[in-house]
């Protein structure tokens, strides 16, 4: 059978495309200032290269907000007067292509128009002597748009909602302006001063502070140091806030950790696909996630010509949701074929863009994961140390010392073989910075009690009955060795300043029964569970073996281990009865 064909009859493109351009392309509406600084930059990029401008740090964008209406001008290009109301009225008719340009479609400018009553631009080029002002009246748009005149096409429609005029301007200006006339959607976002601040530091292809600046001058991958130099950005002001920085500092605002140094990758080169991307972390202690209610930089951001895609784009590139939280860091996009989807909220399906979440996938589970992994190793060692070395400074545990240096010489150890230097530079970041911190902080204090620990056990008595650093005994008026040494004890204990511990030495028994009443502490927990093996079968000495024990136990465990090792001596008794 024979095909048959029909001639097109120049197609209608209705109406709803610009009810979807205009009103409905972003969820965000924030969106619409990183379009238009977008735009911008394109701008003042094209600008330096025709000369318009000297360099790329004489760009500038200005936003204004006020009560009712935004501004957003640029001192790029502009647009010459003979093409400005065409270029301006087309739609998705743009010489942009996504790779030499941050814009890829040319329709970005018309998304303001969900917001406002009027979108109007005005644009002035170098050497003219007038400005070109087109209008977009939304709000008819709109009464087109409910009454569902299906049979308008988009084209008439911008004709019936655009008018144009032309204004006096001074011949060496160059400018474009974006004015968004009686913002009626989503006010309480849009004209928000500091909510927008903030936004545009999150997304917009701005410069870094100079505390930030200085830590990547100070990175000693000095190639990607310089490439970093070289990334996309331009000035941008809000109201009374000028030059706008992205909001990396020199500590991480959601946990309070000091950035140490800036780190730089490069992910593999594809066989196929050539170069993929490129980027940074902030090495820290890694000591929690970032709470992302709290800082809002929390996670590695992907990025093109330096405007970045949804926030948490990248959230699942980790084995773990939670593991971008620990990290303040970019990617940056290098190959032209990877670009953002129209939104801007991911990226454009293609085989590039599923190759580069490919890469980062197994940088991230490769060398990321690692690194967090063995910080938080690091910081459960150190902190056992720590917590050691506080009970021997406290002189309410002077009496279980050996057990406790004993215990301490174990997690030493057990930091030193966690401590190891690795074959890759990212883990060596941390074990330097947990080392540094050791050495700082508890190295001294370490040694200290280290090396008085066999002097230590020598000099020590036998252990005293000690539950949560409180000394409990009995004593009779006999002579004993047992009552003589508490009492040398409780004296050297009560004449020791806050800061010392006391000095213990063995005594001899005493040559007569002490006369003095001698105040007897009530019993202890370990009394209270011993108590039912009294009178048993059990000799006197087998049970002040076992509470002797038992009380080391709980001096030397954690706090939060007390209870349970609490009920294993209780089961340990039962089954002596």
């Amino acid at each position: 059978m024979a095909k048959s064909t029909q001639n097109i009859d120049n197609p209608v493109i209705g109406i709803d495309l610009l009810k979807m351009l205009m009103l409905q392309l972003y969820s965000n509406p924030r969106c619409i200032y990183r379009e238009y600084i977008q735009n911008a930059l394109d701008s003042i990029n094209e600008a330096v290269k025709l000369g318009v401008l000297s360099k790329e740090k004489d760009g500038r964008v200005s936003i204004i907000i006020t009560k009712n209406d935004i501004s957003i001008e640029d001192n790029g290009t502009g647009i010459r007067s003979d093409s400005a109301v065409k270029i301006l009225t087309d739609i998705a008719n743009s010489v942009k292509n996504g790779v030499d340009t941050a814009g890829q479609f040319g329709v970005g400018r018309l998304s303001g128009g969900g917001y406002c009553e009027i979108l109007e631009f005005e644009t002035s080029y170098k050497g003219e002597d007038v400005s070109t002002i087109v209008s977009l009246d939304t709000l008819k748009l709109r009464k087109m748009v409910e009454k569902k005149k299906s049979d308008i096409s988009a084209e008439d429609a911008m004709c019936e909602i655009c008018t144009t005029q032309t204004v006096p301007a001074k011949a060496e200006e160059h400018k474009f302006i974006v004015r968004l006339k009686k913002v009626i959607n989503s006010r309480e976002i849009l004209l928000d001063v500091d909510e927008i601040k903030n936004y545009i530091t999150e997304y917009a292809p701005i410069d870094y502070s100079v505390p930030f600046n200085s830590l990547i001058n100070n990175c000693p991958q000095t190639e990607y140091v310089k490439r970093h130099k070289r990334i996309d950005k331009i000035r941008c002001s809000l109201n009374d806030n000028s030059d706008i920085e992205k909001g990396y500092g020199v500590t991480i605002v959601g946990t309070g950790d000091p950035i140490e140094k800036i780190r730089y990758f490069e992910l593999p080169k594809h066989p196929k696909y050539g170069s993929l991307g490129w980027g940074w972390y902030a090495v820290t202690e890694f000591s929690v996630q970032i709470n992302e209610d709290k800082d809002s930089y929390a996670g590695i951001r992907l990025r093109k010509h330096n405007i970045s895609l949804d926030k948490n784009i990248l959230n699942t590139c980790f084995k773990e949701s939670r593991g971008n939280k620990y990290f303040y860091g970019e990617i940056f996009i290098t190959n032209d074929n990877i670009v953002p989807d129209s939104g801007r909220q991911g990226l454009a399906a293609g085989e590039e863009a599923d190759a580069l979440i490919e890469e980062i996938k197994k940088y991230f589970s490769s060398t990321l994961r690692p690194v967090y992994y063995r910080a938080n190793k690091l910081k459960t060692a150190l902190n056992k140390i720590n917590e050691v070395v506080v009970k021997l400074n406290n002189p309410e545990f002077s009496n279980a010392a050996t057990p406790l240096k004993e215990k301490l010489q174990e997690h030493v150890e057990e930091f030193n073989k966690v401590a190891t230097r690795d074959v890759k530079d990212e883990i060596n970041d941390i074990v330097d910075i947990y080392h540094n911190k050791y050495d700082i902080l508890l190295k001294n204090e370490v040694e200290k009690h280290l090396d008085t620990l066999q002097k230590t056990k020598k000099q020590e008595p036998d252990i005293l009955d000690m539950v949560d650093g409180t000394i409990t005994y009995e004593q009779t008026n006999t002579s004993s060795n047992r009552s003589s040494h508490s009492a040398t004890t409780q004296d050297a204990k009560s004449t020791s300043s806050p800061s010392q511990q006391p000095t213990i030495t063995p005594s001899t028994p005493p040559i007569t029964p002490l006369k003095t009443k001698v105040h007897v502490k009530p019993k202890s927990q370990v009394d209270i569970i011993l108590a039912s093996l009294e009178g048993k079968k059990y000799s006197p000495e087998q049970v002040d073996l076992l509470k002797r024990v038992f009380s080391t136990m709980l001096v030397v465990c954690p706090s939060s281990n007390k209870k349970s090792v609490v009920q294993l001596m209780e089961i340990a008794v039962n089954s002596l009865k």
